[in-house]
């Protein structure tokens, strides 16, 4: 009581203690911090596990079904195909590579080299038609139709007068078909994309939020890959040839 008087007379101010704070009606209880309540401790690996198994949705659809549904969805087409259901078996079996017949083939060379000496002596329009007839003779030869139809492009091109007029238009029109085809399996970037995708499950199941890379991740895991990505390239066409 002393200490308390003396206080008061040097002309402090006491505060008051604050009240406890009312719960309302048909409020829920909280656990104090580092309490963990029941239903907490049951719902959490729930949460983790489908956080998990979404981001296993999201790296394969990154790997196989985006690049599959735009390779579909962007190449020349081929005999049969208004036959075949997406993703059905016969469909899949079509977007994996398929020799070309040889007489084809080298009756889509011939009309490709045919096309570039008519544009070369400025008969575009003729040219047009024999670019054409290489994607319809040879559809799934990449390299050659990708090449057939930037020359279809040019072509339009030099047929073009100004900006917007209906050969400017086919022109990028042709030249977006060839970009778009390039962006399907065979473009790079969507397995760089599910690798890190597939590093991130990894990891994340791990309990490991750091996942930094290594030497040996460099040595066996990726050096491979980019091997046999530049292997494939130059097998089956580089995008936008």
């Amino acid at each position: 009581r002393g200490s308390c008087r003396r206080v008061m007379a040097c002309g402090a101010r006491v505060q008051p203690r604050p009240a406890p704070a009312k719960r309302e009606p048909g409020a829920r209880w909280r656990p104090c911090r580092g309490v963990t309540s029941r239903a907490g401790e049951e719902d959490a690996p729930i949460s983790r596990r489908t956080a998990l198994a979404r981001k296993v949705v999201f790296t394969v659809g990154e790997a196989f079904v985006l690049p599959w549904a735009t390779e579909g969805a962007t190449r020349p087409a081929s005999p049969g195909d208004d036959r075949r259901t997406p993703f059905s078996p016969a469909w899949l079996r079509s977007i994996l590579y398929v020799e070309t017949d040889p007489a084809a083939k080298a009756a889509a060379k011939a009309a490709l080299l045919r096309g570039e000496a008519l544009a070369d002596r400025g008969e575009h329009e003729a040219a047009v038609a024999a670019f054409e007839a290489v994607l319809a003779t040879a559809p799934t030869e990449y390299k050659m139709c990708q090449r057939a139809g930037l020359d279809i492009a040019k072509s339009y091109e030099a047929m073009s007068s100004k900006l917007g007029d209906a050969y400017d238009k086919l022109a990028n029109d042709a030249k977006r078909k060839v970009w778009w085809w390039g962006r399907g399996t065979r473009w790079p970037g969507w397995y760089i994309i599910a690798y890190l995708s597939a590093r991130n499950v990894y990891f994340t199941a791990k309990d490991d939020p750091e996942g930094a890379f290594t030497i040996t991740e460099g040595l066996f895991v990726l050096v491979p890959i980019w091997i046999g990505l530049l292997f494939v390239l130059m097998q089956f066409g580089l995008p936008d040839y």
